[in-house]
């Protein structure tokens, strides 16, 4: 379980520092275009664009640290019928059934991304548009990492009979 832990915050480092990062540029770009627009009638022509794709990739980092602690959208009118140790081995099945799901997103949305869209296009500066919208499957590919590691401790818990996180 140790390993499963150091891997969930290593990514969640990862995850967090990107974030913040796209969201320090989209929050930025968005400003000095209000104000560009404003102040001197004009702008940077490719300023809404680079925004608008940072609004994607901030809604899969921040749909990934949501997962990690448990604010996702979870259908769970079933737990609240179950006893504690019943619930424990329910959350591991339902984390499992997640996973599969984003893992079926995550190739329908590579499928996307590889055959949907041209890969000549470019979005702005250079930047082709199969490589922004590779946060499609990227993201998914976390939440399905994400809801693994919680699959792996959900199962030690329910083993254990206690909480996950929590240590006999």
């Amino acid at each position: 379980m140790k390993v499963v832990r150091l891997i969930d915050r290593l990514l969640t480092a990862v995850v967090t520092a990107v974030l913040i990062c796209s969201f320090s540029i989209m929050l930025g770009l968005a400003f000095l275009q209000v104000f560009l627009r404003d102040t001197f009638h004009t702008g940077i022509p490719w300023g809404d664009i680079a925004a608008r794709q940072l609004v994607i990739w901030v809604g899969f980092f921040g749909a990934y640290l949501a997962t990690r602690s448990n604010r996702h959208f979870r259908i769970d009118v079933l737990t609240r019928f179950l006893g504690p140790r019943l619930r424990l081995w329910f959350n591991a099945l339902s984390d499992i059934f997640a996973a599969f799901v984003c893992f079926f997103l995550v190739i329908a949305s590579r499928t996307f991304v590889t055959v949907g869209l041209d890969p000549g296009a470019t979005l702005f500066l250079g930047i082709p548009q199969t490589a922004a919208a590779a946060i499609v499957p990227a993201g998914f590919g976390l939440i399905t990492a994400q809801f693994l590691l919680r699959t792996i401790d959900a199962l030690g818990a329910a083993i254990r009979g206690v909480p996950p996180g929590q240590v006999v």
